[in-house]
């Protein structure tokens, strides 16, 4: 479904376009010389279908949005009918700021406060005039964006909608030259379908469908405070074939699969609404498929369900599936059942360890030890550590809380790049509230102390989980003026720390 650009914002660009003239009016009091200069770049904590590289490809457009306040000049082209010192698109053409489409320089004010949302409103990879996501949908009294009601299938133009977060910057803390950040976050999740056929049998796949997943949502997203709110509604759920043998109607045994060792794709990855535990009650799996024996003999048609809405099931996310990140259904097929797993990607890479993106740390940009994020218990009373890791322990995936009180020290090194920022952030929001972390984040000199780095995690005395809270962990970098993803090199075993239910 592929929405026309709406009358309304066509209108407000066209006036907006006409009555403003480039240059700065007689009547505009309180600009500087300086105009405010957008830079969107995706959030350090979000991945899915649309990356950084894809989003810095020419043509891409987003519309902005600047309230002003506080402020004691005058500007020409603000008032009731237009309350915002920016509403305006802008578009990448190979630069690091992005230009406003109407062809207005926007000025910085001498005073005042300035705050900055906005979302994509164009996706060039789609090569289409008529992709605008949102419609005319945007509540400027309120600060909400409605996106229209959209079924999400394998079928679907892969829109991946990204939004930013809100972004505060008081004029007099605005540092000459220095263009504004725009975060952006996803609004979709995406997931896809393997197989992996470790039996001694051969696999006639017929098909793989799923039933019971919200895959036709609305939603609306709030630019109210920081971090903006998303509510989406609970319209319906409709099955969504994820695999069709090609040769199905001619063929009833479908496609072969040989026994293999590594797990096969048989699907991209699509995008999904974000799901919760609560939207994925009665969400499940058919698979419809024969088996030929090493006798060669055909079983009859058989068929398994595998439903997704029990939670050990999401055993690695506490929510369920989240925006912003990939889920791979992995199905095994195995001596006499099939196993379903779930698993979250690492941020940067897909099927293969060592497969980077444009923006993770590579083995070329960086020096590393295998197994470099180890936890040990620290005494935070003596500045000791009670007891150092065992080889084990720095190898092991799991760290468990043994009592409250506990302290526990996480390490890893960095030995390149030797300048820069580290910064860890947990996940899931479920868990992670649970757990204090000191510090977050902090400058790397690999020539200290060869390039050692330690934070330390404790639990909150003010909250106690009725359920076993299980911890997960990513590593950014920065450098090079950017921030990038490191967790593929820093944290190789997908660490996590248990905390046991009281």
């Amino acid at each position: 479904m592929r929405r026309r650009l709406s009358t309304y914002l066509l209108i407000c660009a066209l006036v907006a376009f006409v009555s403003c003239e480039k240059d700065r009016k007689a009547t505009d009091v309180g600009l500087k010389d300086e105009t405010i200069e957008l830079s969107p770049r995706e959030a350090v904590s979000t991945k899915a279908l649309m990356d950084n590289a894809e989003l810095h490809t020419n043509g891409n457009k987003m519309r902005v949005f600047d309230i002003l306040s506080g402020f004691s000049g005058t500007v020409s082209w603000m008032d009731e009918g237009n309350p915002y010192y920016i509403n305006d698109e802008i578009v990448y053409n190979g630069n690091a700021v992005w230009e406003y489409t109407s062809g207005r320089k926007y000025p910085w004010t001498v005073d005042g406060s300035h705050i900055f949302f906005g979302w994509l409103s164009y996706d060039s990879h789609l090569a289409e005039s008529d992709t605008q996501f949102c419609s005319d949908a945007y509540d400027a009294a309120n600060q909400i964006l409605s996106i229209p009601i959209k079924e999400m299938n394998t079928a679907t133009d892969q829109f991946d909608f990204m939004y930013s977060t809100v972004k505060y910057v008081d004029a007099e803390d605005h540092v000459a030259g220095s263009p504004v950040p725009l975060e952006l976050k996803h609004l979709f999740t995406a997931f896809n379908l393997t197989l992996n056929n470790t039996s001694d049998n051969r696999i006639y796949l017929k098909r793989v469908t799923l039933s019971g997943m919200k895959n036709v949502r609305s939603a609306q997203i709030a630019f109210t405070s920081n971090i903006p709110t998303v509510t989406t509604s609970d319209i319906s759920s409709t099955d969504i074939v994820l695999f069709e043998s090609p040769n199905i109607s001619g063929d009833p045994a479908g496609t072969l699969f040989e026994s293999v060792d590594a797990a096969q794709t048989l699907s991209d990855f699509m995008l999904m609404w974000p799901q919760s535990y609560v939207d994925l009650s009665g969400a499940q799996l058919v698979v419809e498929y024969n088996i030929l024996d090493a006798s060669d003999q055909l079983s009859e048609d058989l068929s398994s369900t595998i439903i997704l809405d029990k939670q050990n099931v999401f055993k690695t996310n506490s929510v369920g599936m989240d925006a912003g990140t990939k889920y791979t259904f992995l199905l095994e097929f195995r001596k006499s059942t099939i196993v379903f797993d779930l698993k979250v990607l690492p941020w940067e890479y897909e099927s293969y360890e060592w497969d980077y993106s444009d923006h993770s740390v590579s083995a070329r940009s960086g020096t590393f030890r295998d197994g470099v994020l180890a936890f040990y218990r620290y005494n935070l009373l003596t500045d000791a550590y009670d007891r150092e890791p065992t080889s084990d322990e720095w190898s092991a995936k799991t760290m468990r809380f043994n009592t409250r009180n506990e302290i526990l020290k996480g390490r890893f090194y960095i030995e390149s790049p030797t300048s820069g920022r580290w910064q860890i952030s947990a996940y899931p929001l479920s868990a992670a509230q649970y757990f204090v972390i000191e510090p977050t984040s902090g400058g790397i000199d690999a020539f200290t102390d060869n390039g050692k780095t330690e934070f330390t995690i404790s639990v909150d005395p003010n909250l106690t989980p009725s359920t076993t809270q299980t911890l997960y962990f990513n590593v950014a970098i920065y450098f090079n003026g950017e921030w990038h993803d490191a967790n593929s090199e820093f944290n190789r075993k997908n660490f996590k720390l248990v905390l046991d239910a009281n």
